[in-house]
């Protein structure tokens, strides 16, 4: 149970829960896609990805109306969202109803065969609504605040409470947003919230394209290892295969290049705009840099590997073809010998 202040009142607001996952499907050839407007100023549709809306339906979950909205990164990357009004943010039956909003959110994934192994779910709590001062207001709630961001029903120690609240960025002078790994606390008397919903989308979206080739190059690695480990199938299929794991390791890396590096590059080109600082500090609390640092030394070393397979083999292919022509030649010399012997005999 979350520990309440005895002054404390409950606070009405929004959960927006999503879950990201990658999908195998033809996104455009087998569904109704529309295009997202982009609803920020300035305008800048040619750095951030842009949403497209593939079904928007109503149902209720736990005597909730929920809103739910399925969008798509072309050409694989899947969004499905759900949004609800919740009454009194200081319930505790708020832990179980986003339980139940993220176990819809994920069956609706299911449908795009999306893999349940690789996907990302976050939530994000909007309130607009809170009267008052801001700084106030979140002095004053920050311990259910932090406990909702960790998803922890019980009373969170200060310092811990103090780390969690310190990771945010304020544009005017009524807003807020509160960034963790889990969940993502917003506050807007005008209720802008969108903008921001979709940016942590696209770190999500980030955040999956990495963990996806982090584990692609760990089963490359495993692949090479067996191969070199195989000495009879690196003799008879060696060239084959390495000239394969070279030009698939090249398309890895390009493939890195354009989907890790692009968005968050292009995303830092726009300057001190709120966006970019906000994408930056959301950056920086999933640790996306650390992951293409990982990215690269993987690809640093896969490519390091290849190469010395490569002269390994151009060595041991070299050896083998000159074993192969000393023992041609050996046996041509005793076959010489042996019709010379034929001849003597039949002579003698």
């Amino acid at each position: 149970m979350i520990k309440m202040n005895e002054k404390e009142t409950p606070f009405t607001g929004k959960i927006v829960a999503f879950i990201v996952g990658q999908t195998p499907l033809d996104l455009e050839s087998r569904y109704n896609i529309q295009s997202k407007s982009i609803r920020r100023a300035p305008n800048y549709p040619e750095v951030i990805p842009k949403q497209n809306v593939i079904r928007l339906w109503t149902e209720k979950i736990d005597q909730r109306e929920v809103q739910f909205l399925i969008k798509a990164y072309l050409p694989d990357i899947i969004i499905v969202e759900g949004t609800a009004l919740v009454e009194n943010f200081l319930s505790p039956a708020l832990f179980e109803f986003k339980r139940s909003l993220l176990h819809a959110c994920r069956k609706a994934l299911e449908e795009f065969r999306c893999d349940p192994d690789f996907d990302e779910e976050y939530s994000v709590y909007c309130v607009s609504n809170y009267g008052g001062d801001r700084d106030g207001f979140v002095a004053f709630h920050g311990g259910t605040i932090a406990s909702l961001l960790k998803n922890e029903v019980m009373a969170l120690d200060k310092e811990e409470i103090h780390k969690t609240l310190e990771t945010n960025i304020k544009y005017g002078a009524d807003d807020l947003t509160i960034v963790d790994w889990d969940g993502a606390f917003l506050m807007d008397s005008k209720e802008d919230f969108e903008p921001n919903i979709e940016l942590f989308e696209i770190a999500n979206y980030q955040l999956l394209k990495s963990r996806i080739l982090d584990d692609e190059l760990d089963t490359r690695l495993k692949i090479t290892a067996s191969f070199l480990n195989e000495k009879r199938r690196r003799l008879f299929f060696g060239s084959k295969m390495l000239k394969r794991l070279l030009r698939e390791m090249i398309q890895i890396r390009t493939r890195s290049i354009l989907e890790s590096a692009s968005i968050e590059q292009n995303i830092k080109l726009i300057g001190d705009w709120y966006s970019a600082k906000l994408y930056q500090l959301i950056s920086r609390k999933f640790h996306l840099e650390d992951w293409g640092k990982n990215i690269n030394e993987k690809l640093d070393i896969l490519e390091d590997v290849y190469v010395m397979a490569s002269e390994n083999f151009s060595i041991s292919f070299r050896t083998t073809l000159e074993f192969i022509l000393i023992g041609g030649w050996f046996l041509l010399l005793i076959g010489w010998f042996f019709l010379f012997y034929l001849d003597l005999k039949k002579g003698g």
